[in-house]
Formats: C-alpha cells, sequence, structure tokens
C-alpha cells in the first residue's frame, strides 16, 4: 500500500445501500473504515465484519459524537456522509421534516469539525442529489439550471442545495478542508428500500411477489440507473484521492491526491422510459423463472397525493466525473435488473437477510456482521488497543441514517 494512501475513512449511512457498498470497497483498498449508522432505513445492509470495520450506532445529527469520532484514533482522512431521509414516499410523507432533517445532518458535520484540530479535519464528500437540477430534455452537466421550488417534494432539493452552499461556506472559512457534492443519478442494487418510492425495487419486489408491476402515468418519463458496486467504486477512489485520468481537472493517479470540490455528477448510463423498464423487469421475471408479471399504468397521484410532480426526463452528463477517470461503468440495464431479481428481497426491510442469502450462494460479496455494535466509547477503546482496525463512520439522525438510494428521492 502506497505511503500517501489515506489510511482512515469516516461513512455516514454506512448500512445504506451506497454506504454498505462503499465499506467494501474501501476496505478492499487497504482503508480503514468507521461506519456510523442509526438504523432507522427501511433496508438495512450490513457491512462486512472483521479487522478494518468499526460500526457505530448513532445520530449524523449529534454533533458531540462527530466530535469525539473525528478526534479519536488515527486522524480521519475523508469522511462521506451519505445518511438522509430518502425517496419520494419517505419526502411526500413529511417534505419540512424531512428537509430539515437532512440539512440539519450537514450542519452537524460542519460543527464538529469546527470543534476539531485543523490537522484532523478531512476532506468531505456530501449526497446530493440530481434532484436539485431544473427539468430539462438534455444530459445535465453540474453548471445546469437549478430547481427553484422549495415546496412539497421539491424540499428534499431544496435541502440538498442548502446543503451544498453551507458547505462551500464552510470551506471559505478554512472550517473544512475541501467539499465534494455528490449528485447521485438513480443508483439501484439489491437490498434497495422500495417502500419509501424508488422504482427498480418497487417493481423488482412487485414481480417476485407476484403483483402487478405499476408504473405511473404514460411511463414515458426517462431514467438513467447505475449500479450500486459501480458507483461505491467511483465514491472509494474519491475519498481515497486514488482518482485519475488526464482532462479538464489535470493529472492524477497517486493515492492521496487532493479531492476535487465543488458539484460532480456520479451514475452510469443504463437509460431507459419507465414504462421500457417495467417490460424488462417482467421479460427477465419470465427468463429467470417467475411467471410473467403483467404491466399496469395509474395515476400517479391517486398513489402519492394530488401534489405529486414526477420528473420527465433524467439524464446525467458524466464528463467532469469522466475527466477524474470515473464513471467507467460495465453493466448493462439487463445485468442491473437481472441482479436484482435474483438478490434483491422480496418485500422492503428483508434488506440484510436477503443480501445475506445470497452471499452465502456465492452471488455477492456481502454479508451481515454478528459482532456487537461498539459505541462511541467502546470506538475509543478500540483505537487504544488495536492499531489494525480502521474507522468507517456510519452515521445516521433519527431516519437520517440511511441513503437508500444515497440522496435520491426520484419516485422513478
Amino acid at each position: 500500500m502506497s505511503p500517501s494512501l489515506p489510511r482512515t475513512v469516516l461513512v455516514t449511512g454506512a448500512q445504506g445501500l451506497i454506504g454498505a457498498s462503499l465499506v467494501r470497497a474501501l476496505l478492499a483498498a487497504g482503508a480503514r473504515v468507521v461506519g456510523l449508522d442509526d438504523r432507522s432505513g427501511g433496508a438495512r445492509i450490513a457491512p462486512p465484519a472483521g479487522a478494518g470495520v468499526v460500526e457505530v450506532v448513532g445520530d449524523v445529527r449529534d454533533r458531540e459524537l462527530l466530535r469525539e469520532l473525528l478526534s479519536s484514533g488515527p486522524a480521519t482522512t475523508a469522511l462521506v456522509h451519505l445518511a438522509a431521509r430518502v425517496g419520494v414516499r419517505t419526502i411526500l410523507a413529511d417534505p419540512e421534516g424531512a428537509a430539515a432533517s437532512n440539512l440539519d445532518g450537514v450542519r452537524s458535520i460542519i460543527e464538529a469539525l469546527a470543534g476539531v484540530p485543523a490537522a484532523r479535519r478531512p476532506r468531505v464528500l456530501a449526497a446530493s442529489s440530481s434532484e436539485v437540477y431544473a427539468d430539462g430534455a438534455v444530459a445535465l452537466h453540474e453548471g445546469a439550471p437549478l430547481r427553484r421550488e422549495h415546496t412539497g417534494r421539491w424540499a428534499y432539493a431544496a435541502a440538498k442545495l442548502a446543503g451544498e452552499q453551507a458547505l462551500d461556506a464552510a470551506a471559505a472559512r478554512g472550517v473544512v478542508a475541501a467539499s465534494l457534492h455528490l449528485r447521485f443519478f438513480n443508483v439501484v442494487g439489491p437490498g434497495q428500500d422500495g417502500s419509501s418510492g424508488m422504482v427498480l425495487p418497487r417493481l423488482v419486489e412487485a414481480a417476485r411477489g407476484g403483483g402487478f408491476l405499476e408504473v405511473h402515468g404514460d411511463g414515458a418519463q426517462v431514467r438513467t440507473f447505475a449500479h450500486v458496486d459501480d458507483v461505491a467504486a467511483d465514491l472509494a477512489r474519491l475519498a481515497l484521492g486514488a482518482f485519475g485520468a488526464l482532462g479538464a481537472f489535470g493529472a492524477f493517479g497517486a493515492f492521496g491526491r487532493p479531492c476535487p470540490a465543488g458539484p460532480l455528477n456520479l451514475g452510469g448510463d443504463a437509460r431507459a422510459s419507465v414504462a421500457a423498464l417495467a417490460e424488462l423487469v417482467a421479460e427477465r421475471a419470465r427468463a429467470l423463472g417467475w411467471s410473467r408479471p403483467r404491466v399496469q399504468r395509474i395515476d400517479p397521484t391517486r398513489d402519492l397525493g394530488p401534489s405529486f410532480r414526477d420528473v420527465r426526463h433524467r439524464v446525467p452528463d458524466l464528463a467532469r466525473a469522466s475527466a477524474l477517470g470515473l464513471a467507467r461503468h460495465r453493466r448493462t440495464l439487463v445485468e442491473i435488473v437481472d441482479d436484482m431479481l435474483l438478490r434483491h428481497p422480496l418485500r422492503s426491510g428483508e434488506g440484510a437477510q436477503a443480501i445475506h442469502t445470497a452471499h452465502a450462494l456465492g452471488l455477492s460479496g456481502v454479508g451481515p456482521s454478528s459482532r456487537p455494535k461498539p459505541t462511541g466509547r467502546a470506538l475509543q477503546t478500540t483505537f487504544a488497543t488495536s492499531s489494525s482496525v480502521g474507522v468507517v463512520a456510519v452515521g445516521t439522525s433519527g431516519t437520517l441514517g440511511r441513503s437508500g438510494v444515497a440522496g435520491d428521492a426520484r419516485e422513478s
């Protein structure tokens, strides 16, 4: 391992979809991880146990706990903030409350960092969302127009933008070493919480359970999907400074390079209309041995309320990520759907067990931890007694513990 390789990464929302995959990627790269999570999410995915990872049960809005995690043991070199309340159904149930919780998580991180010596302040990579972009019919780059609405469903996007601005202001004051805003586009994978409104797990759960595959409206809404393991690999490289390509952002490649700052689109290129996606799920379900489910179109306002508004076209421009040597994904939409059909739980809330079963069958690298979860105080003891145990802080706040799609609240 390169001596310049960052040794410790703190991950909030470590038992969420992206968080658990990121923990695995970081451990594979030789990093030590501390995972903070409050276990409030609908589908917990336990990160791997063993040397190099410490799990902490707690709330990312707990300033004192965060300060303790950042002050104890080896210095944290990167903080990846994924904990959030996500999913259109979750947001519509309490738009202002969800927005306030998400923004308070960012403020908690800033306040905790302010109480840590400057030499111990890590780079910050914080989940934002493609929801912050205004609707458009073309691929969205980081400088595309931003959404101005801030009520109802869009309270989530407004809070994400406010979080970006708060981190930028903190970086300008020197409180944050660097701040990268991760604007995720439809990150999917086994264990994702379909009950919060995510389109692909919803369709997969219906297909496996023998129900109708419900498509909102005409189904012409365009979405672009990325497999969680591809995105987690990109995140790990960013957190460790192990990204690189010669491009607009210079030549990189060595471990420990400075983290880029500002907004960064992360996603894939597996694109389809929602109607085509539903038909593909039905077709692949039959090919894998299930009876072919039927697709049914429904009025989304009857399902999600009269105030629901859909996004018609959501496609990322990944030029900046590509210039950093990222977004080189290989999974096709068929491969993504097949993986979901094979490894996703039958119902939301069974994520950890389903992933564990797949792991036992050799279908996945994910396995739940059977170790007791140490508290913040136990974490100090761990650091004091074993230099081989690293830190992954999986932070969650109330319902802010898990990032089902790591910060993406779209229905479809």
